[in-house]
């Protein structure tokens, strides 16, 4: 009776921790993120006229480089233009061609200037297809304690590490339940 006793507060630790999982994988995509397999990838997306864009990571602070992606409608696609002036960048940015057909990207640091806030720039295909993807820029933290390595001096905020980190517990979780229940009762001699 033991073993089964020992199995079923396992189960209830696994299932505990995955629901933990569970709610902080909702909340980052409730506040715009993506969760994705490398929580550093966290990106929002846009979708419009047929093309799709997205900015990763989708929030920084001022000084931060961020990486903006097209994915145009048309795969034969020539170039991909990058619209910087609201982030107060130059106006037209050609853009890179990415690894796929009709993909490109873009690398920027956003000035030092740049107020807090959420900006959409545009990406124009050369096809005429194009997309806006939103970037939350966030203040500095506020100075205070001591530069001890707990996130204060961290340019990036809310990268998405907290529910990939809770996500990668609740597995780990589950799948100790699963192997536990798997290895069975001890035999005696």
């Amino acid at each position: 009776m033991r073993p089964l006793r020992r199995f079923a507060d396992a189960m209830l630790l696994a299932f505990a921790l995955a629901r933990l999982a569970a709610l902080g994988s909702l909340v980052a995509l409730g506040s715009g993120a993506v969760v994705t397999a490398a929580p550093a990838m966290a990106a929002t997306a846009g979708v419009q006229d047929g093309a799709t864009a997205s900015v990763t990571p989708s929030s920084t602070t001022p000084g931060g480089n961020v990486t903006f992606a097209i994915a145009c409608a048309s795969t034969t696609v020539a170039s991909a233009t990058f619209f910087g002036t609201t982030l107060g960048l130059p106006q037209h940015i050609p853009m890179n061609k990415g690894a796929l057909s009709g993909d490109f990207t873009i690398t920027v640091t956003i000035p030092a200037g740049t107020q807090p806030g959420a900006y959409h720039p545009d990406m124009d295909c050369s096809d005429g297809s194009s997309a806006t993807a939103t970037l939350r820029v966030t203040a500095f933290p506020s100075p205070g304690g001591a530069a001890t390595g707990d996130g204060t001096t961290s340019t990036q905020t809310n990268s998405g590490l907290s529910a990939g980190g809770l996500a990668l517990i609740g597995l780990g979780a589950v799948l100790g339940g699963v192997a536990l229940r798997r290895r069975g009762p001890a035999r005696r001699p």
